[in-house]
């Protein structure tokens, strides 16, 4: 039973409003956000409020509809396979990088004689969700959890202590953060680290944004980012943006400074609304700067907007996040709305898959010391040749994993099974090679 994602993140939106009103309560603060610096798959930040009486689409997604994928009996490799199950605890439901996620993971591990199970995390992050949506398509063959979400963390690797757990597309704030919930993983020998989604500092990510609005010549630009109380690397990804606009407008010609319209828009887990348009300067920005997956959550009001006579037609939006809609695909580059994408690369799902089965085989590379928080490569679509090489020749285009842009041959080169030698620093190496350029596509 696979949800729109829309309905998923909409429903974060009550999610956000139980947090503060609990974090507001207690004097706390949050201990956990992921960035969505790339596919947008927003995460709630790890809250213990009280949740609602119905059963959550994630608990029901796992109980019901866990999707699972066998290995086939030959053709797994040159050497054996470790077996059994390789479940992921998924943020995302449906979309063009879950299905490519999907298809390119499934043939990763039929290749590795493992089954693929997905079951869908907690819509709140509530580590009790999590926990159960995981325990809910538990089965004695399940070698390895691959998490997205951080919530519950630690709940899941003390109910199956001997299960590998590794992130994905997630900063594991709760890991890793000082005082994080599940900060006792960092140094579990089973926690195997994770690769996150854009950037785990936010500093890197305003560095991106501040460059892609200097080199396009933009001159009067406004932020959006979600919430800092789930997401604080977005607050420090627009503080830096600032700062490095300020640094630029220090030696530009008075004809080439750039404006900062007002304080960033924080949006709530909700749409941009159209009335943000008839705030004082919004209504011919040059530049619309959006740090929170902008392709869901600003980009239909952009155009609704424009087509009212609210937003200048000229506007250009510069974000994160992905979806190949005709429409949408059809809006990226050359004259469109869509100037500048910052996404992830999907092939980052075999980044955990590879740590695994190294540990599971016994071969753990000889220079892995100790679990981190690894940043992704960047992939930037910024042109009508890179989303149309994107579409044609990527598994994002038409989810078929033989155009991955990481193949088996290149990931047998860091499997310890099949090269008994490679390293940890080849393979994070890999991970940030030309290969998962868009460049690398033309």
């Amino acid at each position: 039973m696979k949800k729109n994602i829309l309905k998923r993140l909409m429903a974060l939106g009550l999610s956000a409003a139980m947090i503060m009103g609990c974090l507001t309560a207690c004097g706390g603060s949050g201990n956990s956000g992921q960035t969505t610096g790339g596919n947008g798959a927003t995460q709630a930040p790890e809250t213990n409020a009280a949740q609602p009486t119905t059963t959550s689409d994630a608990q029901t997604d796992a109980k019901d509809d866990a999707d699972t994928t066998s290995a086939a009996d030959e053709g797994n490799g040159d050497a054996a396979a470790a077996g059994g199950t390789i479940m992921w605890l998924s943020n995302l439901t449906s979309g063009p990088q879950y299905d490519a996620n999907m298809a390119y993971a499934q043939m990763i591990c039929t290749e590795l004689g493992y089954n693929w199970k997905v079951v869908y995390g907690d819509g709140f992050n509530d580590p009790a969700g999590n926990l159960s949506a995981v325990k809910n398509a538990m089965t004695n063959d399940v070698v390895a959890v691959i998490a997205s979400q951080d919530g519950g963390i630690q709940n899941i690797m003390e109910e199956y202590p001997d299960l590998y757990v590794c992130g994905y597309n997630s900063d594991m704030a709760s890991v890793y953060d000082e005082g994080g919930a599940s900060a006792a993983c960092a140094t579990n020998e089973k926690f195997l680290g994770t690769i996150v989604d854009g950037y785990a500092d936010g500093t890197f990510s305003g560095q991106d944004y501040a460059k892609a609005v200097i080199d396009g010549g933009y001159k009067k630009v406004a932020t959006v980012i979600f919430p800092p109380y789930a997401y604080p690397m977005l607050t420090v990804a627009d503080q830096t943006f600032r700062a490095e606009i300020e640094k630029y407008n220090e030696t530009a010609a008075d004809g080439d400074k750039i404006e900062i319209v007002g304080e960033a828009k924080v949006l709530e887990f909700a749409p941009l609304d159209e009335s943000w348009f008839m705030e004082d300067g919004n209504s011919d920005l040059d530049a619309i700067v959006a740090m929170c997956a902008g392709i869901t959550f600003v980009y239909p009001t952009m155009k609704s907007a424009m087509g009212n006579g609210l937003c200048a037609e000229g506007t250009k939006l510069i974000t994160g996040g992905f979806e190949n809609t005709d429409d949408i695909v059809a809006d990226i580059g050359g004259e469109g709305v869509i100037q500048h994408i910052n996404i992830s690369p999907m092939e980052n799902i075999a980044w955990p898959i590879v740590m695994i089965d190294n540990a599971l085989q016994g071969k753990m590379y000889a220079d892995y010391t100790a679990s981190e928080q690894v940043d992704s490569s960047r992939f930037v679509i910024d042109s009508k040749e890179d989303i149309d090489n994107v579409m044609t020749k990527t598994t994002l285009g038409d989810y078929d994993p033989a155009k991955a842009m990481l193949t088996m041959d290149d990931l047998k080169t860091v499997l310890t099974r099949f090269t008994p030698d490679a390293t940890y620093a080849q393979l994070n190496e890999l991970f940030h090679s030309d290969k998962l350029s868009v460049d690398s596509l033309k």
